[in-house]
């Protein structure tokens, strides 16, 4: 068994613990880091969010692993824990568009490999992988035009201030319906719009990002979404997350998302930080 060493660690959500849909798992077969996707609807099952709901499963099924399933026997348990849920209550809306969705990234020792489902980040000795959801970056970009647009066109008056787009976010609204409907491109290979997320459908291997490691030692980041750029220290990333929401902290300049910092929030997203050696 390879051996796993944490170096650091970092969980925080960007309203508080208690409402975090971000996870963190460590066993001495997995490192993990679940980012469940952020509720599109006001829907609580025992306080907990659609988001925090799905990183929940996919914690629990981790910590019954022995560490040498395949990472398809991993995906159907997750799904089948998903599909449980749902058989238990009267979800009220569309499974597809508002149910349970996560993304996650896992390392697995006995495999010596790195799974990326959805929109996450991993680093191996200084090389950046990414899994970025298409739809997501083409309505970044849609907002980032909204904004700055009604910034020029208040350039000679009032200006957009910040307590504006904290309390109503217009280019969110407007963008909102169509993160919604292209959800209808999660686990679909058959388009360049597809991507993997944790939802209850199978998941084709082929938007699941896999990264082997060669023997030997390898210093390995996992991150969420979270981070805008992942740095060599969560020192150094949290730094770079500090700078953006400084100087643009409605994430529609510098860094570009579907969303931004609203009022009452410590940033645009829960964040997880996890960086550990393998030899």
């Amino acid at each position: 068994m390879v051996a796993i060493k944490i170096l650091e660690t970092f969980k925080k959500g960007k309203v508080n613990e208690r409402l975090c849909e971000d996870a963190f798992f460590q066993s001495e077969n997995y490192i993990a880091v679940i980012d469940g996707v952020t509720s599109k609807t006001d829907f609580l099952y025992h306080g907990k969010t659609t988001g925090k709901l799905a990183s929940e499963i996919i914690y629990r099924v981790l910590e019954t692993l022995r560490g040498d399933e395949p990472l398809r026997e991993i995906v159907e348990r997750v799904n089948g824990e998903i599909t449980a849920f749902y058989d238990q209550i009267d979800f009220p809306y569309d499974r597809g568009e508002k149910g349970l969705q996560a993304a996650c990234v896992i390392y697995s020792a006995f495999y010596r490999e790195i799974w990326m489902i959805g929109d996450c980040q991993a680093v191996v000795d200084g090389e950046v992988y990414l899994n970025p959801k298409k739809s997501d970056v083409v309505l970044s970009e849609m907002r980032s035009l909204i904004l700055s647009t009604l910034e020029q066109e208040r350039r000679n008056t009032t200006g957009l201030y910040r307590e504006e787009w904290e309390e109503h976010d217009a280019a969110r609204e407007i963008i909102l319906p169509w993160i919604l409907r292209a959800t209808i491109y999660a686990n679909d290979d058959t388009t360049e719009y597809g991507y993997s997320v944790f939802n209850g459908q199978a998941i084709p291997e082929s938007l699941i990002k896999v990264i082997r490691l060669r023997e030997g030692a390898h210093e390995v980041i996992l991150t969420s979404d979270g981070y805008p750029e992942v740095k060599e220290t969560l020192r150094k990333t949290e730094e770079n997350l500090k700078e953006i929401l400084i100087h643009d902290p409605g994430c529609y300049k510098k860094y570009l998302s579907t969303k931004g910092v609203k009022k009452g929030q410590t940033s645009f997203d829960d964040r997880t930080y996890v960086r550990f050696m393998t030899d």
